[in-house]
């Protein structure tokens, strides 16, 4: 038997195939223009197959509750209205004309993608959170929480660690770069992280002496440093090739190519891609 307290409570089913709160904040928005009213709003997500819209129905019909939908797939949405309409339960579709309305506008078919809508906001987030992490663990920082990289990019001075690093952090991944530096040993957290993580950068020796002549140049500083020398950096690259091989890392030389190309060989390989 059904109380009296239980009566004087409403339900209003938020429902969808995706993450279901757009239908909850409606659902929400509406229900607060009306005082003195004891609702309860439950948030269904993720109802994607017949079988689990009738189930829902089923369950919606016992607690005597309405129901609002921001179904995506045009099947699904009939498939709630059908059911619904058997069972007697009363449900609305609050996505169907917003996109009947903008298909006619548009002249084109909306996608059938479920959260579609979240999915460039959860793109940002994923970004942000990536360059964050990234800045963080620019030339050799925040060693701690090496092993949460994605991508490890190990390299001497002027082999475009830092702006890579952003370029895929951009992308979603979260990068750290650790600079080589000839006779210093890596930092011991490498050890400790998966190899397939890690990736070497190497570049011709003329064109590097060609880049740190140039840095010297606009630091004011003599071109004559060990830093711009043939001998010095042939030795610093021959340090970080041997590095490498030791570790057991992928190489990429970054020679003559654009921060995007070696971008994309560095994700085109199985270990990154989704």
């Amino acid at each position: 038997m059904v109380n009296d307290e239980a009566k004087s409570v409403f339900y209003v089913y938020a429902v969808s195939d995706a993450t279901g709160w757009l239908a909850h904040n409606l659902a929400k928005a509406a229900v607060m223009q009306f005082e003195e009213i004891s609702v309860k709003i439950v948030r269904k997500s993720r109802v994607s197959t017949p079988d689990l819209i009738r189930s829902l129905i089923s369950e919606a019909g016992g607690k005597q509750a309405v129901i609002l939908f921001t179904m995506v797939s045009n099947e699904l949405r009939q498939v709630v209205l059908d059911e619904a309409k058997k069972a007697g339960v009363v449900a609305m579709d609050v996505m169907g004309p917003a996109l009947d309305m903008l298909a006619h506008y548009f002249h084109k078919l909306p996608s059938a993608e479920p959260g579609l809508q979240y999915k460039s906001a959860r793109d940002y987030f994923t970004r942000t959170e990536a360059i964050e992490f990234t800045v963080r663990h620019d030339e050799g920082l925040g060693l701690e929480t090496l092993n949460q990289a994605d991508i490890i990019l190990l390299g001497v001075s002027r082999t475009s660690k830092t702006p890579l690093s952003i370029y895929l952090a951009y992308q979603g991944y979260r990068c750290a770069n650790v600079p080589v530096m000839s006779g210093i040993p890596v930092p011991q957290k490498l050890a400790e992280v998966d190899r397939r993580k890690i990736v070497g950068l190497t570049i011709a020796e003329e064109k590097l002496i060609a880049f740190r002549s140039t840095r010297l140049k606009k630091m004011g500083r003599p071109a004559s440093e060990d830093y711009a020398q043939k001998e010095y950096v042939g030795n610093e690259l021959k340090f970080a090739h041997d590095l490498f091989q030791t570790l057991g890392v992928r190489v990429v030389d970054v020679t003559g190519k654009s921060i995007e190309e070696i971008a994309s060989e560095i994700i085109n390989d199985s270990y990154f891609m989704p």
